[in-house]
This record gives C-alpha cells, structure tokens and sequence, in this order.
C-alpha cells in the first residue's frame, strides 16, 4: 500500500512539473476586502451612521487563468464574484460571477479576443482619471451612467483589444442582447482608444447600450426627466463618450476627465455632461492624499461633488483609510451618492424632501489577497 501511494505522489508530482515546464499555465485567486462605517449627514432628511462594505473598492473574489499553448499565444480567462461582507450574500442573487465571466486569446503580435461577460472601455481606459478610482463609491458621477464605476457588467459580448503600437492600443466590443432585458441589456457597441507614454497617459471611450433598466432615483437622485415616474425604467437608449488624461510629476498625479451620457427614454433626449479635476499626491511611500471635483449637468438639474482622501498603507496588501464627499444638487435633483441607500420623495420629477446637500464621511479597511 505504501509503495502504491508513493508511485502515486510521485507521477502526479512528475506530471504537474511537465505540465508547468511545458504549458506554462496558471490559475490565481484573488480578490479584495472592504469594510468601515460611513457617517451622511443627509439620508432622507436625517443625519445617520451606517456599517456598510464595498465603499472604496467593491468586494470581489475571482480566477484568473492563462495557458501559454503556443510561440506566446496564450488563453486567458476571468470569472469573477461580487458579494456582500457584511450579510455573505451574494451581489446579484441567482449569479455567481456577476461581474466578469469571460474566456478569450491573448497573441503579442494580433492583441486580445474575448467572449462572455465583460467590461466596457469606460472601465478600461478612462476610470484610472477618476478621483472614484482612488475614494471609491460616493466620489463617482450621479448615478454611474458613464460607467466608470464599473456598474454595466455586459453579458454576451465579444471583445477585441489591439496590441500596444507606439503606446497606442485600441479596442471594439458588440454585445447580443440579453435574452431578458430586466437582467441585462439590449445591444451594445462600444470603442476605446488609449495612450500611454511616460507621465502621460491618455485615454477615451464610447458606449451605446440599449434598452438599459435604470432606477434613477435611487443611483442619482433624479427622475432624469419631469414627466417619468420616480422608479425602474428601461431607456431605449443610454449613448456615453468620454475622454481623460493624467500627467504625473514627482510624487504628484494630476488627473482630468470629460463625460457625456445621452438618454432617450420614450419620448424624452436629454444628455448629462460632467467635468473633472483632480490631485492624488503621495506624501510618503505609506501615505496618499487625494482631493478633486466635479460638476454634472442635466437640463436644469446640477450636481457637484468635492471628495478628499487620506490613505495609509500598513503592508502591502491592507490599508486605513478616511474620506469626506460633499454632494450639492440642485435645479430639482436630490443629494444623493451612488449606493449611498437614499430614497428621495418626488413631485413631477422635482425633489420635495429635506436639504439640497449631504456629506458623506467614512472610515474603513481594505485588505487584498
């Protein structure tokens, strides 16, 4: 018996050296941990603290996998899950990798082809310019209808990105519409063109989804349009383009950013504008500072937002952080933070509750693996 089961070990362990000399494969879990407590000092017309998760970086844990098969030409896939920490549930029930669900090719000479459940260019190439990408949740723009927070997970999507040309690379994607809509979304074509050279890095993206379910109250604190009701809708159309760029000098990151989301929504155009600005600042190897605004406008509605961070690393792979945001909306919009928990009161798509402003202070801990 003991003869057997150390033949065993020893041609399992013989065939996974072949196996990695020869195939160079690879799978890695990872995945990212985020808790605290977050003081508004406007929720639905009350100053409240609420224990909640997933505030400066959504909690996730994924696979990632890659297999060299030939002369460099790899495949690769993700699968990736959303989950809340603090109930164990899942982000979408029913879905176990809501978020990223793809299998693909990878070639240095012909870029990267993928199938399945993917991320816009808005995510890939424009959401390293927002301050969201450094505060998290409550410093992203009204309702994450520019995508750079990474809300629209795209199912059934094919995915082109070019190789790097000069610090050039470009990229397409086409979307089958979800076979139900409530669930998904309709067609989507996107584009994304990105620049990297040095302390200069330059990107832009277009996106165009249609019949997309939207709760605009709730994600923005808005009705989007007077004459629609204050609750889920499914908009023919939500078209977004978008350009950014960072230059970095020293120790000091300066980043701007332009988004523009056109809705139509039965019989009503409309199209929210948001420009951005700025600073992340690392004060010492541990410690990051980051501070920045930003103003959208939609018809009469307006929002504006100013987010400062403090961030210190206690190893490689945890930080402390705190974060203060303040939202002000006016022209009918209500203060609220996407994922912030409001529900505003409505009256002919204009806000009736308490406040035109809140504040959003928060302390956490984030741990990645």
């Amino acid at each position: 018996m003991k003869k057997f089961a150390l033949s065993l070990s020893t041609a399992a362990a013989l065939a996974l050296s072949s196996h990695i000399a020869h195939a160079q494969s690879s799978i890695t879990l990872y995945g990212i941990i985020d808790a605290g407590l977050t003081y508004f000092s406007n929720l639905n017309g009350h100053g409240t603290f609420v224990a909640n998760d997933g505030s400066i970086q959504s909690n996730r844990w994924g696979l990632r996998g890659v297999e060299d098969i030939r002369g460099g030409t790899k495949v690769v896939f993700v699968l990736e899950n959303g989950f809340n920490l603090y109930s164990g549930t899942m982000v979408q029930s029913g879905v176990l990798f809501s978020r990223q669900a793809w299998l693909g090719l990878s070639a240095p000479k012909y870029g990267t082809f993928t199938l399945g459940k993917q991320y816009d260019f808005f995510w890939d190439n424009l959401t390293q310019f927002a301050m969201g990408q450094v505060a998290g949740q409550y410093a992203w723009h009204p309702g994450d209808f520019d995508h750079l927070a990474g809300t629209l997970h795209i199912n059934n999507a094919l995915k082109y990105t070019s190789p790097n040309y000069g610090g050039f690379s470009a990229g397409a994607l086409y979307a089958f519409p979800s076979q139900s809509v409530p669930a998904g979304t309709g067609r989507v074509i996107a584009f994304g063109l990105r620049y990297s050279n040095g302390p200069l890095n330059l990107g832009a993206a277009y996106t165009d989804t249609h019949d997309l379910g939207l709760n605009a109250p709730t994600q923005a604190g808005t009705t989007l349009f007077p004459d629609l009701p204050a609750g889920p809708v499914i908009a023919n159309s939500v078209s977004s383009f978008g350009i950014g760029g960072s230059y970095r000098f020293g120790r000091s990151l300066t980043r701007l950013l332009f988004t523009d989301t056109h809705f139509r929504v039965r019989d009503d155009n409309g199209s929210m504008t948001t420009y951005e600005a700025n600073e992340v600042f690392q004060l010492t190897p541990a410690t990051t500072l980051m501070g920045g605004y930003w103003y959208s406008k939609l018809e009469a509605q307006k929002w504006q937002n100013v987010t400062v961070l403090l961030d210190y690393a206690l190893s490689k792979r945890t930080d402390v952080y705190t974060s203060a945001t303040y939202l002000r909306a006016s022209g009918g919009a209500a203060p609220v933070f996407l994922g912030g928990g409001a529900a505003p009161v409505f009256a002919n798509g204009e806000y009736v509750s308490t406040g035109q402003s809140s504040t959003a202070v928060r302390v956490g801990i984030r741990t990645l693996f």
